[in-house]
């Protein structure tokens, strides 16, 4: 469609603001910057054949289209055309309802539609605010019907009907002609969404799942909504027509980039041939059918690459749409998105094919992943790329979580290629909706996926059966065998079978006799005031030249240049000690020559262990190579405060530790198959079924059964309409409570800005005046910036640093924070000392 097509222009008079002169085709926007309208009909139309286009692997087809051709048609009243022409002469107004007439008209074509009409009304309706209602709220009311029963101004709906343009009404009636409404879209709808679902003995199909699924096929068409109505109205903005198709991106081409990469590898030794042979598997995988794999690769065994090459190999041959890599931590996305792009961007397509997308990305790095930040941001807000390298909090948001921001990426997911690293991170809360949402873009969605650790977390396994994951092979063949040809480092139970517990004088002990060994050693903790209490004691025997201390206390900025300091004397084989808290175990390439862990759960011993001889590289006086030792302690009257999680883990530790170690020696097998999966059947069985399904403290139903059957809630449904005159429910989904309550992480943090280096960022923020010309995108670039130069605390601890006077606030009423003076130290970053109270575990 031409560009001039979309646009009716108006005239200017001269000392007055800007006349529309409209004819009588009703409108749906207006552009400043060169006096612009968009007509509604071709707004209908574009977000109609968008939202078709992006529900193509959901085979939503007319009913995405339907959505989009009647989602803003309440805009053709003459009471919203008057708000539009008011607002533009500058009136100030309240904003009109324009999405429930669709809704309205839609109703009137429902007949026996129950099930396509309620998907396409709901996502309709509720396009500008949560993207989908509660169609049964926790006390029984019903969002979705309240708002379809709203009375519009008499005869408003026979106006719109009648102002609807031509060809939006011959779109319409197309699509009510289609097969899909036909069969009330159940086969899409419905029947699509049986695939994959649990059976029970009898062979039944598990209800419970497939309203889940259905749940989060309303979502995804939601998903295709949204996307659709803010890539046209952008489009508009930004003068530019929307492209009407999706290519598939040249997997073939980057495919073989990688492959002339892992030429330049070696493959000599033992190291090398295990990598060559962990690649050639992820290619022989990746070159079958879609589904979900498991990749139980050790540390160091080039699972980065491996993976990628599963997945390019599997966009290849299935003609997939983008790749996802997924990671826990900024620190493994910075390193993996580095990696990858190494391999496969040049100077031809630098920043088309890699888009790295985390909270911790500088306005700086913005600019240089794409030409603008703005031009970053659109594409970030949509990850139009082929490959997204983003965290699993993005990825569980975008899943379960409220707003319409998160909404709008889903439909990106399906006929997707998505790589979890880290697997064994998942937040327990989130088990139970990780498994049953990737079982549903798997088997719904025509995505695949692979999980990399090598501590797998067991999720085809643990807890009730209908929860599992339903996984479909392991990359590496013998996991057992793959484990010990790739040992490299022997662990010491200091804990007697997790009966004896150590004093920190004695850890200090065993690090200075160990640095007559070693050149370099690890210690990880499980706390700051740990990391503090241990670093300071050895830096006070100076039993090493150098000594750092790492910890979230720190801004990323401080913790980035500590590290490199530490890299550069591993690789001088100075004397180095590193004191760290548990940020230290995933996403940081260093390798020390000893190690030790304070008692956690196995996976963060194991992450430990991939810090020690990371690359085989230690041998002994004759140039034999040898193994890095780990020691595991347990502390005396340790205090990790409300941690418990990490107690859980220390409980299920103690336990394999005396099952696996009975005759009493210090050296234990730690790396092995049977090990982990008897830690995470110990650890996944200390979780109730509760919070595996994300309980909500204020709610009876957890966050899944919210999503799925929502049982209470129609139960209370019923009971207040006295099981009278009820009306079908296809959907009986709580969503907006259930996206409100789901919380990747539990507690919610705030960032502080500190004086690290220098910076003056606090002063430019505080130079900001609210009424200077770009003053939101001044604040934006700068709170961007301010993130590298931040430390999170909790809501406690702000209460006790402002009740101390260690902060104050930038900018008035505006929740932006920055340290005082004084409190900020080099080598420990926020220091609670300087201020009255103690360094309790309440700082952990």
């Amino acid at each position: 469609m031409a560009p001039d097509s979309t646009l009716i222009a108006h005239k200017e008079e001269e000392g007055s603001r800007v006349q529309p002169t409209i004819d009588s085709s009703p409108l749906a926007r207006y552009r400043n910057e060169d006096s612009t309208y968009q007509t509604l009909e071709v707004h209908l139309l574009e977000t109609g054949n968008l939202s078709q286009l992006f529900s193509k692997s959901q085979n939503f087809c007319d009913i995405a289209k339907l959505a989009g051709l009647l989602h803003d048609a309440g805009k053709a009243s003459n009471a919203w055309q008057n708000y539009l022409k008011n607002s533009v002469g500058g009136k100030t107004q309240q904003k009109k309802d324009h999405a429930t007439a669709g809704a309205k008209l839609l109703q009137k074509q429902a007949e026996n539609k129950i099930l396509a009409a309620t998907a396409i009304q709901a996502a309709i309706m509720f396009h500008h605010g949560s993207g989908l209602p509660d169609m049964i709220a926790p006390d029984g009311h019903s969002e979705f019907f309240e708002r379809l029963q709203k009375e519009l101004p008499d005869n408003e709906l026979e106006e719109i009907e009648e102002k609807l343009p031509a060809k939006v009404k011959l779109e319409i009636s197309k699509c009510l002609q289609s097969d899909n409404w036909k069969n009330d879209a159940r086969p899409v709808l419905l029947d699509a969404c049986k695939n994959g679902c649990y059976k029970n003995s009898n062979g039944n199909i598990a209800p419970k799942q497939v309203c889940f699924n259905m749940g989060l096929h309303l979502r995804n068409l939601s998903s295709c909504l949204i996307d659709a109505d803010r890539t046209d109205s952008a489009a508009f903005e930004a003068g530019e027509v929307p492209l009407y198709s999706e290519s598939i991106p040249d997997w073939e081409s980057l495919l073989k980039r990688l492959e002339n990469h892992l030429q330049c590898f070696s493959t000599n030794g033992k190291l090398g041939q295990i990598r060559e042979e962990v690649s050639k598997r992820c290619a022989e995988i990746g070159r079958g059918e879609k589904g979900i794999y498991t990749c139980s690769a050790v540390t160091g065994a080039g699972k980065t690459l491996a993976s990628l090459r599963f997945a390019l190999e599997q966009a290849k041959r299935h003609e997939m749409s983008r790749i996802f890599i997924i990671a826990p931590y900024t620190s493994i996305i910075d390193q993996n998105a580095n990696v990858i792009r190494s391999v496969l961007e040049n100077a031809e397509n630098k920043g088309q094919i890699v888009l790295e997308c985390h909270s911790n990305l500088t306005s700086e790095k913005k600019k240089e992943l794409r030409n603008s930040e703005n031009e970053y941001e659109k594409y970030e807000a949509t990850w139009d790329a082929p490959i997204i390298v983003t965290t699993m909090v993005q990825f569980l948001e975008t899943m379960f979580g409220a707003g319409t921001k998160a909404i709008r990426r889903m439909h990106r997911l399906a006929n997707s290629v998505l790589v979890f690293d880290e697997i064994q991170t998942l937040p327990s809360n989130s088990t139970y909706l990780f498994n049953w949402g990737l079982n549903y873009l798997v088997k719904c969605c025509q995505s695949s996926a692979l999980l990399c650790t090598a501590t797998q977390p067991c999720l085809d396994k643990i807890g009730e059966e209908m929860f599992h994951l339903d996984i479909d092979d392991e990359i590496i063949k013998n996991p057992l065998e793959h484990f010990l040809s790739l040992k490299r480092v022997t662990f010491i139970d200091k804990t007697a079978g997790g009966t004896f517990k150590s004093s920190v004088q004695d850890v200090y002990n065993y690090i200075e006799t160990q640095m007559k060994l070693n050149n370099s050693f690890l210690a990880v903790v499980n706390t700051k005031p740990q990391a503090k209490e241990l670093f300071r004691l050895i830096k006070e025997n100076n039993c090493a030249d150098f000594v750092y201390h790492l910890s979230t206390n720190m801004c990323p900025s401080h913790r980035r240049a500590q590290i490199a300091k530490i890299q550069g004397h591993l690789k001088n084989g100075d004397k180095v000690i590193c004191v760290s808290t548990r940020l230290i175990e995933a996403g940081v390439d260093l390798s020390f020559g000893g190690a030790l862990r304070y008692m956690a759960g196995l996976d963060s011993i194991i992450q430990t262990a991939g810090r020690c001889n990371r690359n085989n590289e230690l041998t002994d006086e004759n140039g034999n190579k040898i193994n890095g030792t780990v020691a595991i302690f347990a502390l005396q009257d340790e205090k990790i405060g409300s941690l418990a999680e990490l107690k859980i883990g220390q409980q299920c530790m103690e336990r394999v530790l005396r099952e696996f170690n009975s005759i009493g020696e210090e050296t234990v097998e730690l790396i092995h198959p049977r090990t982990i999966e008897s830690f995470f059947s110990y650890y996944y069985g200390k979780f109730s079924s509760e919070l595996l399904r994300h309980a909500v403290a204020e709610h009876e139903a957890t966050v899944l059964d919210m999503l799925s059957d929502n049982k209470l809630a129609f139960e209370e449904y019923k009971r207040i309409n006295s099981n009278k005159n009820l009306r079908p429910m296809p959907y009986k989904q709580a969503f907006k409570t259930a996206w409100e309550n789901f919380e990747v992480i539990a507690d919610i943090t705030t960032g502080i800005i500190v004086p690290y280096a220098h910076n003056d960022i606090a002063g430019r923020l505080c130079a900001l005046e609210r009424g200077e010309k770009d003053y939101g995108k001044k604040l934006r670039l700068l709170l961007s910036e301010a993130g590298q130069y931040s430390v999170n605390v909790f809501s406690n601890q702000l209460k006790r640093l402002m009740a101390e006077n260690m902060i104050y606030e930038i900018l008035p009423e505006s929740g932006i924070y920055a340290l005082n003076d004084g409190f900020y130290d080099d080598e420990f970053g926020l220091s609670y000392e300087l201020c009255n109270f103690d360094s309790s575990p309440l700082f952990a």
